[in-house]
């Protein structure tokens, strides 16, 4: 009987430790500016994709990435050229990144 509440116990902590580290993630996301990324799509020449304010990415003649990136309180996309050797654009989104 013991060992049970001892477990609940330990679980409970646990969680309170995991929420108490994603609010200082959060916090810090907020404070300081910076984004992490949440998703990355390579949209290709001839694929449909629209992005606003960019409109439609597959008319290009290049291939772009779209980025998706969580500031600590909402989710921003930021659209780069996509290059395969990183010359005159990027391979992959960058993970974290300073806010525009």
């Amino acid at each position: 009987m013991l060992d049970s509440l001892d477990f609940g116990m330990h679980v409970r902590l646990a969680f309170i430790t995991l929420l108490a580290l994603s609010a200082l993630v959060e916090l810090s996301l907020l404070v300081s500016g910076r984004r992490v990324l949440v998703h990355e799509i390579k949209v290709s020449p001839g694929e449909h994709y629209v992005v606003p304010e960019h409109g439609d990415l597959g008319a290009s003649q290049q291939a772009s990435l779209v980025c998706q990136y969580f500031t600590g309180r909402s989710i921003v996309v930021s659209v780069f050229w996509y290059s395969s050797n990183n010359v005159l654009g990027k391979d992959q989104c960058p993970f974290i990144t300073t806010g525009a």
